[in-house]
């Protein structure tokens, strides 16, 4: 009997050294590996640098996005978890970010200003660009697989917006706030100066399915989005 237990606790310990090492092993490949494996070349990244670790990355307009891996929070999501933090011109925002192997990303307790150029970085194909500073307070924004939904607000400086083809159209200052309940997020729009006054409703199902609609109000101010008064547009987030 004390051979067999003898030969039990040695299995044991080389399990142990064995999964100690695996682990380290993947810690180095974290460690080093490069930034540009996450931020593949595209149209808005000006450069990468860094490591998966500890990274950084240059968008369009001049701002830098930032991040540092948050290794307990990774382990406890089992997916890529990091601090981050975009700085530039009239940029100085931060927050929590885990990204999912199946596409998903989190970002918690986003908060801090950004100008409005990085809204090409995270939606390119919109209709419209906007010359203007934003004020941001999210607990949550989730995209990619699984449940969307967004909560919080975000509340805009009086700036200027165009259509890709039209002229630049003068946008008062504006409250854009999220709430997410049951399965979907409802989007506002409204003037910070009247905030009954609706302009323009979203709201996001779980499934990304997402319903856009204007009031007449919100098409004489925002009429860069292309949207008359009264309609409504269905789409995929």
């Amino acid at each position: 009997m004390p051979t067999l237990e003898g030969g039990s606790g040695a299995r044991r310990s080389i399990i142990l050294f064995a999964l100690i090492g695996i682990a380290a092993y993947l810690l180095a490949l974290l460690v080093t590996m490069p930034a540009s494996v996450i931020f593949k070349n595209t149209s808005w990244r000006t450069g990468v640098a860094g490591t998966v670790w500890n990274g950084e990355v240059g968008i369009a307009g001049g701002a830098t996005f930032a991040w540092h891996m948050a290794p307990l929070r990774s382990l406890t999501s089992l997916a890529f978890a990091a601090d981050w933090k975009a700085t530039g011109p009239d940029t100085d925002l931060g927050g929590q970010m885990v990204q999912h192997l199946g596409g998903r990303t989190v970002l918690d307790h986003v908060s801090g200003s950004a100008d409005a150029n990085l809204l090409k970085a995270l939606q390119p194909n919109l209709p419209f660009t906007c010359n203007l500073t934003m004020q941001i307070e999210m607990q949550r924004i989730a995209s990619g697989g699984g449940a969307r939904m967004a909560d919080g607000k975000v509340t805009t400086d009086p700036g200027s917006c165009r259509a890709k083809t039209g002229a630049p159209v003068a946008v008062p200052a504006l409250l854009i706030t999220a709430e997410h309940v049951g399965d979907r997020t409802t989007f506002r729009v409204a003037p910070s100066a009247q905030r009954l006054k609706t302009l323009m409703t979203a709201v996001l199902r779980e499934d990304g399915a997402l319903d856009i609609s204007m009031t007449p109000e919100g098409a004489a101010v925002l009429p860069f989005v292309g949207l008359p008064g009264g309609a409504t547009v269905q789409g995929q987030m």
